[in-house]
C-alpha cells in the first residue's frame, strides 16, 4: 500500500490539471445534448479527453455514430506505440491480467512520467493510474452537474498548468547552473522581442534552444580530440 500512495502523490500535479479539463468536457458534453449518465460513462470507459471532446463535437452537430467512433479510433491511435513502449520497459514484468488493468490508465502524462522513472513496482503503477483516472472521472460529474454555471476562463489555466508540471518535474532532474541561464536567456529574450509579435516569439524561440544545445549539451573529450585527429 506504501508503493501506491507513493504513485499517487506522484501525480498529483497531473490531478490539479486534470480535474479542472474534465469538468470542462463535462459541461460541454451535456450541453451537446449527451445525457449525464453517458457522459460519465464515456470518461470511465473510454478515459481520451481529446477524443472525448471531439466526440461530445461531432454529436453537437449531429454527425453519424460510424464518424464518431471512427474519429475517436484515429485520435486515439497514439495508444500503440505508447503501449509497444510502456509494455518493453514496464508491463512485460507483470502478468497478463495486470497488464491489462495498467493498459486503461496509460495516457500521454503517465506515460511520460513512466518513461521517465526507473521501473517501479505494479502498486505504484496502479496508484498512478487510479489517481488521474478518479480525477478525470470526478471531474466529469462535477462538470455534468455545475459545469455550464462556471465561467470558461476559469478552466484555462489546467492545460498550461500540467504540461509546466510535467516540464519541470523533468527539468528538476538536469537542474544546475546551465539550466538557470537558458531560463534567463529564455526570459530576458521574451521581454526584449515582445514587440516584434510573432517574428519576436520565433527569435526567443531560436535563441533558447541555441543556447540550450550549447549548454547543456557540450561536445565532450573524446569527441573533441577525435575530431583533432580527424583532421591531423
Amino acid at each position: 500500500m506504501n508503493d501506491f500512495l507513493k504513485g499517487a502523490s506522484r501525480v498529483i500535479g497531473v490531478v490539479a490539471g486534470f480535474f479542472p479539463i474534465a469538468v470542462s468536457f463535462g459541461a460541454v458534453s451535456v450541453q451537446a445534448g449527451i445525457p449525464a449518465i453517458a457522459t460519465i460513462g464515456m470518461s470511465m470507459g473510454v478515459y481520451a479527453g481529446a477524443s472525448q471532446f471531439a466526440a461530445a463535437e461531432a454529436v453537437r452537430q449531429g454527425l453519424p455514430w460510424f464518424s464518431i467512433v471512427l474519429t475517436m479510433l484515429i485520435i486515439n491511435l497514439r495508444h500503440i506505440p505508447m503501449s509497444l513502449a510502456a509494455a518493453q520497459k514496464i508491463y512485460n514484468r507483470f502478468p497478463w491480467g495486470k497488464r491489462w488493468l495498467l493498459a486503461h490508465g496509460l495516457i500521454d502524462e503517465t506515460f511520460a512520467l513512466n518513461m521517465l522513472d526507473e521501473p517501479r513496482s505494479f502498486l505504484y503503477y496502479l496508484g498512478m493510474n487510479v489517481s488521474c483516472w478518479s480525477a478525470w472521472v470526478l471531474g466529469t460529474c462535477l462538470g455534468a452537474v455545475v459545469g455550464l454555471q462556471i465561467p470558461e476562463r476559469w478552466l484555462q489555466f489546467a492545460l498550461p498548468a500540467m504540461f509546466l508540471y510535467l516540464l519541470t518535474d523533468n527539468v528538476r532532474r538536469l537542474w544546475g547552473r546551465e539550466v538557470v541561464v537558458v531560463i534567463g536567456i529564455g526570459v530576458a529574450l521574451a521581454l526584449v522581442t515582445q514587440s516584434f509579435g510573432s517574428t519576436g516569439i520565433l527569435i526567443a524561440i531560436l535563441g533558447v534552444a541555441i543556447a540550450a544545445t550549447l549548454l547543456l549539451n557540450p561536445p565532450s573529450s573524446a569527441s573533441i580530440s577525435d575530431a583533432k585527429e580527424g583532421s591531423s
